[in-house]
């Protein structure tokens, strides 16, 4: 049995599902593709989820694909849901205290690791809140993290991955995002843990190359174009009238979401084929017994 998947010389779009329908359409844009894939639950979903039969799926048709599918919980504030996603099966989770203090964040990060790495749970954590809404989670929070609070964080905690506020937005743009991209290369500067870069949906193709041209991001998160490409799915349905009630069927329905998201999902991992990262020693391992500081 393979203990360790290394992805060192890798970087992944994350995408956030709700479903074994939604789990099983990236999954397969990721056999499509032959790339390993990370899957992520909101809070909201999470706590919606037959949590034991999502993992169990999740890994059982990976294993099918012939490919490694990772379960990671996004974005939680709370500890009763990091601990049973610790118990269900899942490979990550980030511990979101970006709206505490620095010192509690500190605190609450540290909390959470120790209570999570005797399982060989890996933990992301955040500094500086990144604007938008996430499945109702709203930050109001302008600007961006500070990097004197950046370097006090990671001098004081072992996350295996790490996230900061660079410019990006959860959900829709308004405008063109200034991304600071300095920033990024600064946080290479300070630790070569993996960074992760949210807010992936909305930006364009060049925008998403020039963040994975950073060695040590390793993750892109994507929400908001999941649940548009599902929604695109039922359009196409609408406008080839397959939402009729004569002749009405389901099963075209969910095909064509499936291949919505499949498409979109595909679209995304092959960006991560344009880049050159060889050489690359900064990246994540999800082992089932232990990791190191800067393994994820």
């Amino acid at each position: 049995m393979e203990k360790y998947i290394s992805i060192k010389s890798q970087q992944y779009f994350a995408f956030n599902i709700w479903s074994i329908q939604s789990a099983k359409a990236v999954i397969d844009a990721a056999a499509q593709e032959k790339q390993n894939v990370i899957l992520q639950t909101s809070m909201k979903a999470f706590a919606m989820l037959d949590k034991e039969e999502l993992a169990a799926y999740v890994k059982s048709y990976g294993r099918k694909k012939n490919i490694r599918v990772f379960l990671h919980l996004d974005h939680c504030r709370k500890l009763e849901y990091i601990r049973q996603a610790a118990e269900c099966g899942w490979d990550s989770v980030m511990i979101d205290a970006s709206d505490r203090t620095i010192e509690e964040n500190i605190q609450i990060t540290n909390k959470v690791t120790e209570m999570v790495k005797k399982r060989g749970i890996l933990v992301e954590a955040e500094v500086g809140q990144i604007c938008g809404q996430e499945d109702g989670v709203l930050s109001v929070a302008t600007g961006l993290a500070r990097i004197e609070d950046i370097q006090k964080f990671l001098a004081n905690t072992e996350p295996d991955m790490f996230a900061a506020a660079v410019g990006t937005v959860h959900g829709l743009y308004r405008k063109t995002p200034k991304i600071h991209h300095d920033m990024i290369s600064r946080i290479a500067q300070i630790s070569n843990i993996p960074f992760v870069v949210h807010g992936g949906t909305g930006l364009t193709d060049d925008m998403l190359l020039q963040l994975l041209a950073h060695r040590n991001v390793k993750k892109i998160n994507i929400s908001t174009d999941v649940k548009l490409a599902y929604r695109r799915g039922i359009e196409i349905c609408m406008y080839t009238d397959k939402m009729d009630r004569e002749g009405f069927n389901p099963l075209e329905i969910e095909q064509s979401v499936h291949d919505s998201i499949r498409d979109m999902a595909a679209g995304k991992m092959r960006l991560t084929g344009r880049t050159d990262i060889s050489g690359d020693n900064t990246g994540i391992e999800y082992g089932d017994e232990k990791h190191s500081k800067h393994s994820v």
